[in-house]
């Protein structure tokens, strides 16, 4: 009687940890996030287009003066951006319309991307002590408010929400990579984070990598037959991929007449702009992001407030030192699949014209973060050392300060 009763109550305070920790991280980050938001976001796309959807259409009646990215297309104006964020806010755009708060959205997301971080990081370590979820928790806190995640969820303008919905994506994604594995969910959840932000589905030979080991045994046997086989996990992996690639296709179509993404290349003026001058995609802009990337600081400044952030960008080992780690992670197969998500992306995005501004931090490094947080999270192992915790501390106060400074004081320049 007396040992049932011993295994009964930690049985019972785990299951009370396992939901009471998720809820109260997804409560401080709600409050956090929307107590240290700039207010609604002018530029509010997705909330405009899915109250177009609402009402059977796929274009803009109305043109404010401030949204700049519109195509005008025989009297209509279209979205530039994939419109995914606009498809997850239709039921509170249905009962609102336009005078939905599309930072409140993006708050709302952010907020569930802490609790799919603790519940990753858990998945990761997954020896059910206490040390994984306090290992969870602060990982959790490192990405939540120690990476310009928080800047982006706070502001929620289109630009930003469109990376913390494909974000959320990325993160149920990899949930499910390393707790069922059930690949056709895997390609839905990648190919929804497509439908957010295009350039991450370059992230797919990270999923192709950690698939069950069988598929690639069967390579050397039948590629064929492995790849048209419903039965064959690769196989149901680009179905579920497929499904929103073919979704993006039609909406192409039925805007344009093509099924490609031409969106930005249709923008007016956007071609003479001198940070394109040479081209909206080219190798030689690498450079460019690897400096802000790297080596951009902040601006120094002679009277108060003495330091304030940069609209051009930060570096990454500013915003958040604790990635330093993911250079630590462990030379297998999972670090190289890591890697090979975060390259192919890199390279796109880094390639493109312009690096990201106006922005806190490098925003389109948020494109392979998911990445950096399991490479870091295995950098720092299960036992964290106090010098883990104080690199991630300092990265919560200058995000801190990056937030305050521009939501609240507007004390940014360039």
């Amino acid at each position: 009687m007396s040992k049932s009763l011993k295994c009964e109550v930690p049985d019972n305070k785990s299951k009370h940890r396992r939901f009471f920790i998720p809820l109260l991280l997804f409560l401080a980050t709600f409050i956090i996030y929307y107590m240290t938001g700039g207010g609604p976001t002018p530029y509010n796309y997705f909330v405009r287009l899915a109250d177009a959807f609402l009402h059977g259409h796929l274009y803009l009646i109305e043109h404010p003066s401030w949204l700049s990215e519109l195509v005008l297309l025989n009297g209509k104006y279209y979205v530039i951006p994939p419109p995914m964020p606009a498809f997850i806010i239709l039921p509170f755009v249905a009962i609102q319309g336009l005078l939905f708060d599309q930072t409140l959205a993006s708050v709302l997301v952010g907020s569930l991307n802490s609790v799919l971080i603790y519940l990753l990081v858990k998945k990761i370590f997954s020896d059910g002590s206490n040390r994984t979820d306090r290992s969870a928790l602060w990982m959790a806190i490192m990405f939540i408010f120690g990476s310009i995640h928080w800047y982006l969820a706070s502001v929620g303008s289109s630009w930003y929400f469109a990376q913390i919905t494909a974000v959320f994506f990325m993160l149920l994604a990899l949930n499910e990579v390393f707790g069922k594995k059930r690949p056709m969910l895997i390609g839905i959840f990648l190919g929804a984070a497509y439908l957010s932000r295009l350039p991450v589905i370059l992230s797919f030979p990270f999923f192709l990598l950690m698939l069950p080991d069988k598929w690639a045994k069967g390579i050397r046997e039948n590629l064929k037959l492995l790849i048209t086989d419903y039965r064959s996990s690769i196989f149901q992996f680009f179905i579920g991929i497929g499904m929103f690639v073919c979704l993006n296709f039609i909406y192409n179509y039925l805007r344009f007449g093509t099924i490609f993404d031409v969106a930005y290349y249709l923008q007016p003026g956007v071609m003479n702009e001198p940070w394109c001058s040479r081209g909206y995609f080219r190798l030689d802009y690498i450079p460019e992001h690897l400096d802000t990337l790297f080596l951009k600081g902040p601006v120094f400044l002679s009277n108060f407030p003495y330091i304030r952030p940069s609209w051009v960008g930060l570096a990454i080992w500013i915003t958040t030192p604790a990635f330093i780690f993911a250079l630590k992670s462990p030379l297998d197969k999972l670090t190289l699949a890591c890697w090979s998500g975060i390259v192919p992306v890199a390279l796109l995005v880094m390639s493109h014209c312009g690096t990201g501004w106006a922005q806190f931090g490098y925003r389109y490094a948020m494109d392979f973060y998911p990445f950096l947080l399991i490479l870091t999270t295995r950098g720092m192992g299960i036992n964290l050392r106090w010098y883990h915790i104080l690199l991630i501390v300092i990265g919560v106060l200058v995000n801190l300060w990056g937030v305050l400074w521009i939501n609240k004081f507007g004390w940014i320049g360039w």
